[in-house]
C-alpha cells in the first residue's frame, strides 16, 4: 500500500519555484488585501469626519474629480502592492531554483495580473463602503461581515454555477487554492476569462455606484 502514494516533496521548494510561485504567491497575498483596504476605508471616511470633502467642492474641485482622487488612491495600493509581490516572487524563483531559465519565468504571470483586478476590485468596493455609510468602524464592520458571513452564507444556498459570480467569490476564484497540485489533484492553471472579465464588472459597478452616492448625498 506504501508503494502506492504519490511521490510528495514536502519541502518548499516546489511551491517557491518558477512558475509556480507566481500562482502560490499571489494565492497567500490575496489573504492581505484587507488590511490595504481599511487604508481606503480610512481615507474616505476621515474626509467626511473632518468635512475635508466639502471643503474640497467649495475651493472648486467636482465631486467626480475627488472620487477619482480616492479611485486613484485605490489603483496606487494596488499598483504597489502587485509590483511587490514581483520583485518578491522574482527573489524566490531565482533564489530557489538551481538553473533558472527564462522560459520558465513568464508562464503562470497572468496570476499576478489577476492579482492586481483582485485588490483593486476590492478596494473599489472599500471605497463604496465607506462613501456609503461615511463611518470608519460601520464600513469596516460591514466589509467582514459580508465578506466572511454574508456571502458565505448566500453561497451555500445557490448551486455552484451561480455563487462563483457573487462579487466576493468572483475575485477571490480568479486564483483557487493552488497547492493541492503537490499531491497530484489537479488545479487551476490559468485565470479564466470569464471570472476577469465579471471582477471588472464589479469593479466598475461598485464605481458607478460611489459616483451616484457622491452625486446624491449633501456634503
Amino acid at each position: 500500500m506504501v508503494n502506492n502514494l504519490p511521490d510528495i516533496d514536502l519541502s518548499l521548494k516546489p511551491i517557491l519555484q518558477f512558475p509556480d510561485v507566481w500562482q502560490n504567491i499571489t494565492y497567500i497575498a490575496g489573504f492581505f488585501k484587507i488590511i490595504l483596504a481599511l487604508i481606503v476605508i480610512t481615507s474616505v471616511c476621515n474626509e467626511f469626519t473632518n468635512s475635508t470633502v466639502r471643503q474640497n467642492i467649495i475651493d472648486g474641485m467636482s465631486r467626480k474629480e475627488w472620487l477619482f482622487t480616492k479611485i486613484g488612491l485605490a489603483k496606487s495600493l494596488a499598483l504597489f502592492s502587485t509590483i511587490l509581490i514581483l520583485v518578491i516572487g522574482l527573489a524566490l524563483g531565482f533564489t530557489q531554483g538551481n538553473q533558472v531559465e527564462i522560459s520558465t519565468i513568464f508562464p503562470r504571470l497572468d496570476f499576478v495580473l489577476a492579482y492586481f483586478v483582485e485588490l483593486l476590485v476590492y478596494f473599489i468596493y472599500a471605497l463604496f463602503l465607506a462613501l456609503a455609510l461615511k463611518k470608519t468602524g460601520l464600513s469596516i464592520i460591514l466589509l467582514l461581515v459580508y465578506d466572511f458571513i454574508l456571502e458565505p452564507i448566500i453561497s451555500w444556498s445557490l448551486p455552484d454555477n451561480v455563487n462563483r459570480f457573487l462579487p466576493m467569490n468572483t475575485i477571490d476564484n480568479l486564483n483557487q487554492f493552488p497547492f493541492t497540485k503537490y499531491v497530484e489533484m489537479e488545479v487551476q492553471s490559468v485565470v479564466s476569462l470569464e471570472q476577469l472579465i465579471w471582477a471588472i464588472f464589479y469593479g466598475l459597478l461598485f464605481g458607478g455606484l460611489s459616483y451616484l452616492i457622491l452625486l446624491k448625498r449633501d456634503l
